[in-house]
């Protein structure tokens, strides 16, 4: 069944009526028709893979816990994109803690860590791209995500978000600039 297909039949109402009755067979055709998808999400927006598992795993408990009260005004997967976009909001604030943790315990350590330097140079980049990323308002992030790295048109970035599409448009462009600023890139409005 492609994956198109397994979408389709997991938004039936049957599926779905059986899923927030609890069935384990609906709920695990949910997950396996968009555990992916989310996956993709979640990596986009954090950056970071050895998390992907972890926050999937709870973006489907939450969904799960919640199935009763989705009344089908959006579609599922739009559903479970702003769940996605919950959860990796909670995983950056806990990441800048951590950060924040990490930064006061290296300003005591004298001695750094020994790395080939062409892996610590992508990894500096790597990082400050992510902290740039992750010191973007929650909405302008999520916009910015949405669009130039999910690569959802406006209209369907404003399904998934919950706004209209000039918000989106302004989010992704504020996102952008304040992303340019903190990496030292030229900002050019097109």
């Amino acid at each position: 069944m492609t994956s198109r297909a397994a979408v389709r039949d997991v938004e039936s109402a049957a599926v779905l009526a059986a899923a927030q009755d609890g069935d384990r067979a609906a709920q695990a055709a949910i997950f396996e028709a968009y555990k992916e998808r989310v996956a993709r999400q979640v990596f986009r927006m954090t950056g970071d893979a050895s998390s992907v598992d972890d926050l999937v795993q709870e973006v489907f408990i939450s969904a799960f816990s919640a199935l009763g009260r989705f009344r089908g005004d959006a579609q599922l997967g739009t559903w479970l994109y702003t769940i996605a976009a919950n959860r990796v909001r909670n995983w950056w604030d806990s990441q800048r803690r951590r950060r924040r943790r990490e930064d006061i315990a290296s300003a005591h350590a004298d001695d750094p860590v020994a790395t080939p330097e062409a892996d610590l140079e992508a990894r500096q980049q790597r990082d400050h791209l992510y902290r740039a990323l992750g010191e973007l308002p929650d909405k302008l992030r999520e916009s910015f995500v949405a669009r130039a790295i999910e690569g959802m048109n406006l209209h369907e970035a404003s399904a998934a978000l919950g706004v209209p599409i000039s918000t989106v448009s302004y989010r992704t462009r504020r996102a952008e600039q304040m992303l340019c600023a903190a990496l030292g890139i030229p900002w050019r409005d097109e």
